[in-house]
Formats: structure tokens, sequence, C-alpha cells
């Protein structure tokens, strides 16, 4: 895992947000129910950034791993070094928002991109 980026939590992976024309993601998945899974990112990253509009995730995930991530309905633009915390709902209901979100309904996963691809 790289070290000296931005920690930045996501509800999806935007590919637009990436502007290198060759590019490869390393995704694995994340269990949450064991926080230190996630405590290890929060750790080597002094630079923890939210782009997670959904306020009940939010608060789930500050209350799990004692963050203070605020709602932003901001774009994300990746740079170099990121570390990517997917965080989305198991089962999303398209046109609705979601209040009571729990831990067992989130799915949690770790990306990384770098440049070029085999």
């Amino acid at each position: 895992m790289p070290e000296g980026g931005r920690l930045v939590f996501l509800n999806a992976l935007p590919l637009n947000a990436i502007p290198l024309k060759s590019f490869c993601v390393t995704v694995r998945r994340i269990d949450l129910s064991n926080p230190t899974e996630v405590s290890i990112f929060l750790e080597q990253s002094s630079n923890v950034v939210s782009f997670i509009r959904h306020e009940a995730t939010v608060e789930v995930l500050n209350r799990l791993l004692g963050l203070a991530l605020k709602p932003s309905s901001e774009l994300y633009q990746w740079k170099e070094g990121d570390e990517l915390v997917i965080v989305t709902l198991r089962k999303p209901i398209r046109g609705q928002e979601i209040q009571d979100v729990k831990l067992e309904d989130l799915e949690v996963f770790y990306a990384y991109v770098s440049r070029g691809c085999v």
C-alpha cells in the first residue's frame, strides 16, 4: 500500500475523475465488521477526505472509525497517490434516500489507481 497520498472516501469509483489515458485499478473488498482493516489505512494517512453525500453512510463511518467526516456533494478528482475507500449500499433503492443505514447495509472496497497497464 503506497504512503503519502490522500485517503479518499467515495460512494462509487468515477472513472471519468481519472485523467490518465491508461491506468490500472487494483480493488479488494474490505470487511467493515473488522475495523482493523480500515484503521490500517487511517494510521498511514494524515490527509483523509470524503466525497460521500449520503449523510447516513457518513454517520456510520464516523461512528465505526472515529472520524469526523462531513457529507459532501463535491466532485472527486483523482490525484497521484490517492488511496480510495469506496463505500456503497448493498441494496440501494433507486430514487429513494435511505435514512437508516447499518453496518451490514454497506459494501466497502479499497482501490488504488496506478499509471499504465500490463
